[in-house]
């Protein structure tokens, strides 16, 4: 079995529906914001469309047996999530989306805007109410990536947790993981909160939280930051996206594969990566070149994800 715990189903839009001669090579999608802003606009603006066929169709031929879906940036919703994972029940799980909820109409900001004070207690107040929601209404299991844009400008990790407080109680009491990105992005207003040391306060302050630092700093020095992290918090977590081989070993010898899950990272644009292989391959050789045993590629590829998102499958 295999659990792909990082997946953007929600955010496509026409204009991504075609983009293999734009992104083959990871560089590719690295800059794609900026080599293409008006591909950007569109999808900020643009009505979403459903790929959950493609999904599943990259899903059957990689043999990835489940998903944990969530949103990317764009003008789909949690309902809109909801709804494709009510369709493919045995196939899909949902992670809730708190991001953008300081905006009014969709697309309404840029995201190189500044949020606003008055936005940014709005987007807190909202991701509170919103993760509730969620899981009452659609026993979602666990909140999608989450950084401290649009709920906080500090800088210290003190007053960022401070911020973040009134969803990450919410969270806290439903026992929720939580997804924080790490290491570069594609989007705009990230790049600051690549590292990860910002996590450590939070993790800390809410130990009953699987705190899941996504992307394990993504290849880069970062990753020291996060391996720190994790080793100061045990509810602290990995995935593989977008990682070395190098780094999972270490991480297995540092804190164990039961606290490591796989992740492809497929979406709207990741899915086109063609060169030098398709996504799910270049995921898969992640965990290859770091030398697992057949226990510990098992832990990853599922019963870590199993565990922790709570899906009763081991």
């Amino acid at each position: 079995m295999i659990i792909d715990t990082h997946i953007h189903l929600v955010g496509a839009t026409r204009a991504l529906s075609d983009i293999g001669d734009k992104i083959k090579r990871v560089e590719d999608g690295i800059s794609f914001v900026s080599r293409y802003p008006d591909l950007w606009r569109a999808r900020l603006t643009d009505e979403p469309i459903d790929i959950s066929s493609n999904l599943l169709e990259d899903m059957d031929h990689h043999n990835i047996d489940r998903a944990l879906v969530q949103l990317t940036p764009g003008r789909g919703d949690n309902d809109m999530l909801a709804e494709m994972v009510k369709q493919h029940p045995d196939r899909f799980h949902a992670l809730i989306n708190t991001r953008g909820l300081e905006q009014g109409a969709p697309g309404s900001r840029s995201p190189w805007d500044l949020p606003t004070e008055e936005g940014m207690a709005t987007a807190r107040a909202r991701a509170a109410e919103e993760i509730q929601r969620c899981v009452e209404e659609y026993s979602m299991v666990g909140l999608a990536e989450t950084g401290p844009r649009g709920f906080s400008m500090e800088t210290h990790p003190e007053k960022i947790a401070r911020d973040m407080k009134p969803f990450m109680d919410v969270a806290a009491r439903y026992s929720l993981p939580v997804q924080f990105p790490t290491g570069w992005t594609q989007f705009p207003g990230g790049m600051y909160f690549a590292d990860p040391v910002w996590t450590d306060e939070i993790a800390g302050r809410y130990p009953q939280v699987p705190v899941i630092l996504t992307k394990m700093g993504r290849g880069l020095h970062h990753f020291e930051t996060a391996l720190s992290v994790a080793m100061r918090n045990v509810n602290v977590y990995f995935d593989t996206v977008g990682t070395i081989g190098e780094h999972v070993r270490i991480a297995v010898d540092t804190i164990g594969a039961d606290r490591i899950m796989f992740g492809s990272d497929w979406s709207a644009t990741w899915r086109w990566l063609s060169d030098p292989s398709d996504l799910y391959t270049m995921r898969k050789n992640i965990l290859d070149n770091a030398k697992l045993s057949a226990e510990e590629r098992e832990q990853i590829e599922w019963r870590t994800a199993s565990r922790v998102f709570r899906l009763g499958l081991e």
